[in-house]
Parts: structure tokens; sequence; C-alpha cells
């Protein structure tokens, strides 16, 4: 029989096993600035905004999946760039985490008529966590658009992320 002392590593292993598991998404908001710099235009476009994204941890420690969506209406119509990532995340202590992104981008603009641009996006940034389920968040993304026409695009964000 075994004693209870030899049983409580199991239970303390499917507790962090637990908690991982409570953890596995995160949503966040964030206020943004975006710079869109296109080859051949006398001007580049640049707005504020707000991103909404949505994490999944896809292996624990490892890789994490993000889409995120950044509203930037302005001057001439809206931009709406859609990111899909896959994250690689650094976790140097219990409340600091940084990760580095690689993926898909896309850019959707409506000036009179709509044009939707494709691409390759990176991303690095950092969480705080001030809470166990809250975290103050900060990143940057610079993607390359490549359809219709050659553009390099620029977004600093930072806001509130909430994981469950």
């Amino acid at each position: 029989m075994p004693s209870a002392r030899a049983a409580e590593p199991e239970r303390s292993g499917e507790r962090e096993s637990e908690a991982e598991e409570e953890w596995a998404n995160a949503l966040s908001v964030k206020l943004a600035w975006l710079q869109i710099t296109t080859r051949g235009e006398a001007e580049d476009l640049r707005r504020i905004g707000v991103s909404l994204s949505y994490e999944r941890v896809l292996i624990p420690g490892w890789l994490e999946g993000e889409v995120s969506v950044l509203f930037a209406p302005g001057e001439g119509g809206l931009t709406l760039p859609v990111d899909v990532l896959l994250k690689k995340p650094f976790e140097l202590s219990p409340r600091l985490g940084l990760f580095v992104g690689l993926g898909l981008a896309t850019e959707w603009f409506e000036a009179g008529e709509r044009e939707t641009a494709y691409g390759v996006g990176t991303q690095l940034g950092g969480q705080y966590w001030i809470e166990p389920q809250w975290a103050i968040a900060l990143e940057g993304e610079y993607n390359v658009l490549l359809h219709p026409e050659t553009a390099h695009e620029v977004v600093v964000a930072s806001g509130l992320a909430f994981r469950f």
C-alpha cells in the first residue's frame, strides 16, 4: 500500500497540468498605432485603432497560436489588418513573459473601393501579469504585404490581456 507522501508528487503534477489547462486561452484589447509604407506613395498611411486578439496555448511552454484583428478607421476609410501567428513564449519569471511570432498577415483597406493585401507577419512582445488572470501587454509587429504591391506595415500596441 503506497504511503500518503508517495501520492503527493502525483497530485502536485496533476495540479500543475490542471493549471496549465486552466490558463490555455487569452483575450486581449490593445490601443494600437499603425503605419503602412508603400513605394511610390507620396505619404505613409498612419492610423490609431483598437486591436482585439485571441491566443491559445498549443504546446505548453513551447508554442502558442494567435489571431488578431486591428480596427483602424480614418480619413478615407477603414484599415483592417488581420494576423494569424504562431508564437514561441519565453517565461522569464512567473509574472513576466516574452514572445516572438511568425505567421500570415492580411490587410483589408476601404478607400472608395475595397482592396486586400497578403503577406508575412512577425511579432515581438511581452506580458507582465499583475494578477493571475490579468496582464499588461506590449507588442510590436513588422509585416511585409506582397500583393497587390509590396508594402511595409509597422504596428505598436499596448493594453490588457485576460487569460482563462
